[in-house]
């Protein structure tokens, strides 16, 4: 019931289906023991009394009653399923929510891949234990109790033996299902298995170039063992119960022959005792199929209370060390200050107590090895991350006493990596301004020298993304970003090696894009292609989270320090050609 509530309040529009679904679970669990006790009546009337009209009129309302459980069950089992189709869709929707939410620690910690298949696979989960498990819950608490009460009214022995049946049934059912550590262990292992497939999977194609060979695989042979080891001990434990569990059910009616010959030796009518075998007969079926629900019950609930607690650590996760607004509107001026800085993504700081400032409308590049801290510095300004130690200010304020919406306004960053969405260029320019009009968005476009992008298609700016035919180079979706960028007009521009993946046809175009975007603004760079930095107004040379050198180029340059190793190296690679004979 604990998982049922936790379920059922993504669901509060829908809720009552369960009540419907319970109680029509109910009526048709009724509906399909009552056959059994008409039955009864049945063979009293043909066998003892000989009585062929009265016994088809109980046949007849067996038929009747057999053909209403069917309509019920069918009802009770559809609205189960509308119930668990609009949980499933808005789990869904809840983990997409929590995502738009989600702090970047956690994109950083979790893959796409990983996240998606935890949100679909225990969303699916769940909708099982809803649409499936109301109405065998119901089912598997009424029929049993239904059965005993019928058949101790029509012989308190039948009744003693039935009840024995049961309580050894659900023992064995019990051994059957495992202990709860040992079926966590498994479907950590079947997840195991699953996620190493989709790696081995993807790596194929490098076994194929490389030579590699299947031993290279190393951690999805592991998984393969760990699974095969688990679901082999799974089926040698539970062998003995089910033997047992079939064997109690199947020849429960075996039961009642040595105690039959006792009591007709004892002088009870033969014609009454044949009644009572056959009525057993007929009812261990229904015990049976109703044990087997059990079964999918224990089952399913176990999966489907993983499922639910998966899901909830997952949206916690993403919520956790999440940037936390204020609600400052207004920015006095764009004066990065770091004050003592640390922060770390896991165990090791990257940061640690770093301390320097930028001056508005100033054009500042970060340089220096990857993993030195420059990427992170960005990340901080942008707000993107919350520090452990210390305070980012940003107009004399710390940057968690401004809204979200203000951020997101005065700070435009330019990722090396851009993606565009499958909508037309016009529109993924537009995002950086909503209610931007057409002229704007155009001129926008213009200024990042989009124009010879659109024009290779035919609907130009109203091309979509994606589409068939449409074909963008790393260069070109980093222009339509740019645009975006001068579209949104931000105070604060910050520029990660965003011209990295460019061809040098599209670098010069970018350069000329920068230009446009850089007027009036105080923008960080981070950039490894060294000769596009020579002219900022200051180069900070970053080395394990902290600045070691600072100043123009020609400053840094005569230091004879990092910074001029680093020219350096950049220039012998520049350098560098093949030579034929």
């Amino acid at each position: 019931m604990n998982t049922y509530k936790r379920l059922l309040k993504y669901t509060p529009e829908k809720n009552h289906y369960a009540y419907i679904s319970i109680f029509l679970s109910v009526l048709a669990s009724i509906t399909a023991v009552m056959p059994y006790w008409f039955f009864w009546k049945f063979l009293n009337e043909f066998i003892i009394r000989g009585n062929a009209v009265k016994s088809k009129t109980y046949a007849i309302i067996i038929v009747g009653l057999m053909i209403a459980y069917g309509f019920i069950y069918i009802l009770a089992v559809m609205m189960s399923h509308l119930l668990g189709f609009r949980l499933e869709t808005n789990l869904r929707k809840e983990g997409a929510k929590n995502l738009l939410k989600a702090s970047f620690s956690f994109f950083d910690e979790n893959s796409s891949g990983k996240i998606k298949r935890i949100i679909d696979d225990n969303a699916v989960e769940t909708h099982s234990i809803v649409a499936h498990l109301i109405p065998d819950n119901a089912s598997v608490i009424v029929t049993p109790l239904l059965l005993v009460a019928m058949t101790f009214y029509i012989d308190i022995r039948l009744g003693i033996l039935m009840l024995l049946v049961i309580l050894v049934s659900g023992i064995t059912i019990k051994a059957m299902m495992g202990n709860k550590e040992f079926m966590r262990l498994y479907t950590e292992s079947l997840e195991r298995l699953n996620s190493e497939s989709i790696e081995y999977v993807r790596g194929m194609q490098v076994v194929k170039i490389f030579k590699g060979t299947v031993q290279s695989f190393k951690a999805f042979y592991k998984a393969i063992v760990d699974y095969s080891k688990y679901v082999l001990n799974y089926s040698l434990s539970t062998r003995t119960p089910y033997v047992l569990f079939q064997i109690l059910l199947n020849i429960f009616v075996a039961f009642t022959v040595p105690f039959s010959v006792i009591f007709i030796n004892r002088g009870e009518d033969p014609r009454l005792i044949l009644c009572k075998i056959v009525y057993c007969a007929v009812v261990s079926g229904i015990l049976n199929l109703t044990f087997t629900k059990v079964m999918y019950v224990g089952m399913n609930g176990f999966l489907g209370v993983q499922a639910v607690e998966k899901l909830e650590n997952l949206f916690t996760e993403m919520s956790k060390d999440k940037v936390r607004y204020g609600t400052l509107e207004d920015f006095s001026n764009f004066n990065i200050e770091f004050k003592n800085v640390s922060f770390k993504y896991s165990e090791d700081y990257i940061l640690e107590n770093i301390s320097f400032k930028l001056k508005e409308k100033q054009t500042y590049a970060l340089v220096g090895k990857s993993g030195s801290g420059k990427s992170t510095i960005a990340k901080l300004i942008s707000g993107f991350y919350k520090v452990n130690e210390g305070s980012v200010l940003i107009g004399g304020n710390d940057i968690s006493t401004y809204s979200e919406k203000a951020l997101s306004e005065n700070i435009a960053f330019v990722f090396q990596n851009t993606k565009l969405f499958k909508v037309s260029i016009f529109e993924n320019v537009k995002m950086g301004k909503e209610n931007a009009s057409y002229e704007e968005v155009m001129d926008a476009m213009e200024k990042a020298n989009c124009n010879d992008i659109i024009n290779k298609f035919k609907s130009r700016e109203n091309t979509v993304i994606g589409s068939k035919g449409v074909h963008l180079s790393g260069g070109e979706i980093q222009r339509i970003a740019i645009a975006r960028a001068i579209l949104k007009n931000a105070n604060i521009v910050i520029l990660d090696e965003a011209s990295a993946a460019a061809d040098p046809e599209n670098e010069y175009e970018i350069q000329r894009a920068f230009s446009n975007l850089m007027k009036d603004k105080t923008v960080i760079m981070i950039a490894h292609r060294l000769s596009s930095i020579k002219n900022v107004d200051e180069i900070l040379v970053i080395e394990d989270g902290d600045i070691i050198e600072r100043g123009k180029d020609r400053e840094l340059m005569n230091l004879e320090g990092k910074y001029k190793y680093f020219q350096d190296i950049f220039s012998k690679a520049n350098d560098w050609r093949i030579y034929g004979r």
